[in-house]
């Protein structure tokens, strides 16, 4: 009998321990976004990002509008001319597009070449405009960046390539088109890498803070990568009441002491 009370003891603290060991409840201020925000007021509008400035390999949809479309045709791409300009089809309306080269070029029907690389899409439209003006009048230049896509990586429920469906797109309008962030993901360390013309910048997003509606990466631009890092400590078991597992924890000690008493009696 005492050789079994000294195998009990140990076998009844490591069950004790697995028991308890349950993890902790996780904070509502760490996986609540904008936490403590107070409702019912009027924010002011944080920094609004500057416009996206095209970039090598970018695709842009140029198309001159005239009254007479025959008259403006030979300024427009054909699905002939599409093969040896490598333009591409985006979606379901089969978007002809010009492709910017690597020098930030496109080879535009007789204008040439234009440089666009830098340019927002509004001034690439002033460019072609005045080169149109010298053969079409009453003729107007529409321009559209097609590739305006975004990736969301790490712990969101859809990670991949998702797209943009407006100009001003917010962080959380963002994650939602991945489907959220997962249990398992930290909602206070979200990172944004961004190109800008000295390289590739990395922002960090704590979104639990309610300060993160005035950050200037609030608003996520054309080919920004967003990554949801892992938490150090899983919780995956967050929707479970703490109180649950605390309840099953003791059932699990009582049943083991129960036990224990009617074999040492």
């Amino acid at each position: 009998m005492n050789t079994f009370n000294r195998i009990s003891v140990p076998v009844l603290l490591l069950i004790m321990l697995l028991a308890v060991s349950c993890n902790p409840p996780t904070a509502l201020n760490e996986i609540t976004y904008l936490y403590g925000i107070n409702t019912g007021e009027t924010y002011a509008t944080g920094p609004v990002p500057e416009e996206y400035s095209i970039r090598a390999n970018d695709q842009l949809y140029i198309q001159v509008i005239s009254d007479d479309p025959l008259n403006a045709a030979f300024l427009n791409l054909t699905s002939v001319q599409n093969i040896s300009n490598a333009g591409s089809s985006s979606g379901s309306m089969e978007l002809i597009t010009y492709l910017v080269d690597n020098e930030g070029n496109i080879e535009y029907p007789q204008l040439g070449k234009i440089q666009v690389k830098g340019l927002m899409t509004g001034e690439v439209r002033e460019i072609i405009q005045k080169g149109v003006d010298k053969y079409l009048q009453s003729a107007s230049v529409f321009v559209k960046l097609v590739n305006r896509n975004i990736t969301v990586l790490g712990e969101v429920r859809s990670p991949g390539q998702q797209l943009m469906v407006k100009n001003q797109l917010t962080i959380f309008e963002a994650l939602g088109t991945a489907g959220d962030i997962t249990d398992w993901g930290n909602f206070e360390n979200v990172k944004i890498i961004r190109e800008v013309p000295e390289g590739r910048y990395i922002a960090q997003l704590d979104l639990t803070a309610p300060d993160v509606i005035q950050s200037p990466y609030y608003y996520v631009l054309p080919n920004d990568i967003i990554y949801v890092e892992h938490r150090e400590k899983v919780y995956g078991d967050k929707n479970v009441a703490y109180g649950q597992r605390l309840s099953l924890g003791l059932s699990v000690i009582s049943i083991t002491l129960l036990i224990l008493n009617l074999f040492v009696l």
